[in-house]
């Protein structure tokens, strides 16, 4: 059974804080992480904020960052890829060691935020056990696991997944339109006001699952909760508080 989760790490554990800190308001999606064989992990990230001028001068101070090349720098958005520091490097090696892949990343000041698919939960337990020896301080807000039946867990109940696809499908996201709301309502035996709903909370979870998953906070609770998804479990986890060290 496969399993999503949804995770944090203080940036200050793992890469670029000494740019995310120097730069104020900049934030970070990882649009592309390649493996180029042995030799690195190199990702392609989207920096953005309200002035990145200053962006190439903190990047080449970094000490995280052994090489990095600008493919567009404006002053509000830049694209570069990064070339990362042999610690670094090792970190996000022996975290895919444990068979994770890594689906999505982003960054602020304060954290990275993954979302990473393991093939089995012992998987994941590898990657607690990883952390633990390696007294990193990761935060665990959300756990998914799906058996292949019913909509991928992106966070989508079913019934938000059926009305996102039916949408799609009977082409309401066109322009123009092919369906109206009331019309699409009728189609799948629901109201005008429950579709509406669901259209609107399913895009709110995709846009914060796949392009702003920094903006995913972590779990504070010890209960444990479910969604309403018919077709995936869902559990928000304790937070893993453990103590920083240098893997130097």
């Amino acid at each position: 059974m496969a399993t999503h989760i949804t995770c944090h790490l203080p940036t200050d554990e793992f890469a670029l804080n000494q740019t995310l800190s120097s730069i104020s308001g900049i934030s970070l999606t990882c649009e592309r992480i390649a493996a180029l064989g042995d030799k690195a992990v190199t990702p392609l990230l989207r920096f953005r904020g309200a002035d990145l001028e200053p962006l190439e001068a903190a990047l080449e101070d970094d000490p995280t960052v052994d090489e990095f090349e600008v493919l567009t720098h404006g002053r509000e958005e830049a694209l570069c890829y990064i070339s990362w520091n042999s610690r670094v490097t090792l970190l996000v090696r022996m975290l895919t060691a444990t068979e994770a892949l890594v689906l999505s990343g982003a960054a602020t000041k304060e954290r990275w935020t993954f979302r990473l698919l393991f093939p089995t939960r012992d998987a994941l337990s590898r990657l607690d056990e990883f952390c633990t020896n390696h007294n990193l301080s990761l935060d665990v807000s959300c756990v998914e696991t799906w058996d292949g039946n019913g909509p991928d867990p992106l966070g989508l109940t079913a019934d938000q997944y059926e009305a996102l696809v039916t949408a799609y499908k009977h082409g309401y996201f066109k322009v123009p339109r092919d369906i109206v709301l009331d019309d699409l309502a009728v189609e799948m035996g629901i109201s005008h006001q429950a579709l509406s709903e669901r259209l609107r909370r399913g895009h709110d979870t995709l846009v914060q699952r796949v392009l702003h998953p920094a903006s995913i906070e972590p779990d504070t609770d010890d209960e444990t909760t479910s969604t309403e998804s018919k077709s995936s479990e869902t559990s928000p986890v304790p937070s893993s508080r453990l103590p920083t060290v240098n893997l130097d």
